[in-house]
């Protein structure tokens, strides 16, 4: 299961499975509108999603994400956002306009721009189709 839906029939991820205890990291590096666009596109057909140069894909059990600025700017101080520099040395390159990233979890906005994340296999048994016992507690050992 990989988050597939109607319009996007393999999912976000077609090899990520739920019970083997990783997570796919898909990493999409600075593109232009149009390419996001297209990558986007390919989760809608058969065509590899992942098969464009500024789209990176790891298996990982945890990770952790830092932002590129120390600084922390809150949510409510957006009124001093036009002091910040870009974080990239050339100013070319650095055209998104916006220092600061946000993440969501199960459509919450978090409002920590540093996170970690790490899989805890075989915390909870789901009954879905398609999963075996078996199968799974298998996977997580070898892991």
């Amino acid at each position: 299961m990989s988050c597939a839906c109607p319009r996007c029939p393999k999912g976000l991820s077609p090899s990520a499975h739920l019970a083997d205890g990783t997570v796919d990291l898909i990493l999409v590096h600075e593109c232009s509108r149009v390419d996001f666009f297209k990558h986007l596109l390919r989760h809608t057909n058969k065509d590899d999603q992942f098969d464009h140069l500024f789209v990176e894909v790891h298996r990982v059990k945890k990770f952790r994400f830092h932002p590129g600025r120390p600084e922390v700017v809150s949510v409510g101080d957006v009124s001093d956002i036009s002091n910040l520099e870009p974080v990239c040395p050339t100013p070319s390159p650095c055209n998104y306009g916006s220092a600061l990233s946000s993440w969501t979890c199960d459509g919450e906005i978090l409002p920590q721009t540093a996170i970690q994340v790490s899989v805890q296999c075989q915390l909870i048994h789901l009954f879905a189709r398609g999963i075996e016992e078996t199968q799974t507690e298998q996977q997580c050992k070898k892991l």
